[in-house]
This record gives structure tokens, sequence and C-alpha cells, in this order.
């Protein structure tokens, strides 16, 4: 004997497959448009109506001696996924299989003689507590979704008010990065003489003083230049440790750079010359720059604040 309640059951468990389906991409829609946040409040409503369905159609299964797989399964199937949406695809294949039991509706094994009389399923209460523990558990979760997106909701105006703030806190550090990009490029593009103080962000390089040197015999410049000894004094508040080293600097002779790393045979300048360290916060050194140039050409010590750029800031040596 066929029941009637199986097929209209298997139906609706088509629909629910559909509906399952179709709530991944109604998920991720919600998730994208409010942050993450999502509902789906409809589609538990539909898996807790296909418990129930399954449930009155376990009954009759049972009543008229029809195997009761397909709607165990369709009791599984969309009860899980009515517990959350995580397990849409699990529910689909479950559902799936339980259609084609219920469609089918083999005899159960062992069958004994079906009943003369069935009571209505309403009048079994065993599917009335079935119902009740549906409705319940399907408002809570809907209810708990819904509480989640007014949730959402709330964080989001609370963020774009933190984020209306932290514009404002955004712009205002950015002026003070372009104020203090305006400072150091002033500081790049500034002309110095001796005695005045390059600051490059707390990197303070002064030029005290320049002497000019014959050499001795063994040391001896060449034709026409003299050795250029320029004393030096660097000094770190920048607030953290600091490298310095002789190659940041170059002696220009009429734009023509060169190295400073002479030796005069003079032990006044060669034995304090500036070699490579490190600078603690508030400390400095003092000592010469060697190099050698014509005194009669246009002299001028190069600093080059940033290994990575080429700029260098100009002291005029005469």
């Amino acid at each position: 004997m066929k029941s009637k309640i199986n097929i209209w059951t298997a139906a609706f468990n088509i629909f629910n497959c559909l509906m399952l389906f179709i709530s991944w991409f109604v998920v991720i829609a919600q998730a994208i448009a409010n942050n993450g946040n999502t509902n789906g409040g409809f589609f538990y409503l539909v898996t807790w109506i296909g418990v129930i369905l399954n449930t009155v159609s376990l009954y009759y299964a049972k009543q008229l001696n029809i195997s009761i797989v397909g709607p165990v399964l369709g009791i599984i199937g969309s009860a899980i996924s009515g517990l959350s949406m995580i397990f849409a695809f699990p529910s689909i294949v479950l559902l799936i299989i339980a259609v084609v039991f219920e469609f089918l509706q083999k005899p159960a094994k062992k069958a004994s003689q079906v009943n003369d009389v069935i009571a209505p399923w309403y009048k079994v209460w065993w599917i009335w507590v079935v119902i009740a523990v549906s409705v319940l558990l399907s408002i809570a979760i809907i209810a708990t979704a819904s509480s989640h997106g007014s949730s959402s909701s709330s964080s989001d105006s609370d963020v774009s008010t933190t984020q209306g703030k932290t514009k404002s806190s955004q712009d205002t550090d950015s002026d003070t990065d372009s104020s203090s990009k305006s400072d150091s490029e002033a500081v790049l593009n500034k002309q110095y003489k001796v005695g005045e103080t390059i600051n490059y962000k707390g990197y303070k390089v002064t030029v005290n003083d320049i002497k000019y040197d014959d050499g001795d015999d063994i040391d001896t410049p060449k034709s026409g230049n003299k050795y250029v000894a320029i004393n030096v004094t660097i000094q770190n508040d920048t607030g953290d440790k600091q490298d310095y080293n002789p190659f940041d600097f170059k002696l220009s002779a009429d734009g023509n750079g060169t190295d400073l790393d002479e030796t005069t045979g003079n032990d006044t300048y060669d034995n304090n010359t500036i070699d490579s360290g490190t600078l603690d916060e508030g400390s400095k050194v003092t000592g010469y720059l060697i190099g050698q140039a014509n005194p009669n050409a246009k002299l001028k010590l190069e600093y080059q604040p940033n290994f990575f750029d080429n700029h260098t800031v100009d002291i005029d040596l005469n």
C-alpha cells in the first residue's frame, strides 16, 4: 500500500534541496553586503517544516509497513541544516537519498499485517512533541540569526563613527607627515656654509673648520692639489641609535666628487679622522674627513643622508 504523505514529503524534500542550494548564494551575498553578517531565517523555517513532514511520513510508513529509511534520512537531513546552514551540503545529499526511498516506498523488512484502522497523525502525541520542539528550535535559531544581524548593524554604525574619527586622526597624521616631509625637503634643498648645522630628522652634521695641507715626503697630493682636512661634528638627536660612516660624504671640486679617505702625513689630522661607528641618542663625534683638491676650485662637502637616495646636502667650503 502506498502512502500519499510520503509522495508529498518527497516533493517537499526536493523543494528543500533547492532552497538549501540557493541558500549558499544568498548567505554569501548577505555576508558581503553586511560585513560578514548573515540571516537566512526563511531557509531555517523551510528545513524545520521538513523535519515535521518527514516525521509524519515516518509515522505513516510504520503503520503501512513501508521502509522508514526515506523518512529517517529526511528527518536527519532537514534537522542538521536546521541547526546550521554550514551543513547544507550533507543535508542535500541525505535529502536526495530520502527522496528516492520515499518515492519507491519499498515494503519494510519483516513486514506485518497492515493495520485496518490508522489513527490520524494529529492524534499521535509524539508527533506533537516533535512539532513543538521543531517550532521552538526554529524560533530560537531564527531569533539568534536576527539578533546577530542587529548586532552587526550596530557594530557597523559604531565602526563608521570610529572610522570617521579615525579618518580625522589620519588626516591629522597625514598633515603632520606632510609637514615633516616638507621640513625634510627644505633641509635637503638648503645650501649650507661652514659653521651651519644640517639637521636631517635629528641627525645633525656641522662643518666646524677647514684646513689645507701640502703633505710630507711620503704623502703628497697630486700636482696643483692640496689635502683638504674638514673638521666635522656629527650629533645624534633622532631618539634612537644611528650609524655614521665617512663614505656618506664626498669632497666636490667644481662638481667632481671624490672620497674622503686620504692621509696627509700630519698626525693632527690623520690621527683624528672620523671612522665608521654607531652613536647612541644624544651622543656626538668630532673628527676630520680628509680629501684632496685644487684649493682654487669651488669646493663643497656633499652629505648623502639616505644610501638609497642620491640626493645630497651641500656645504660650501670656500
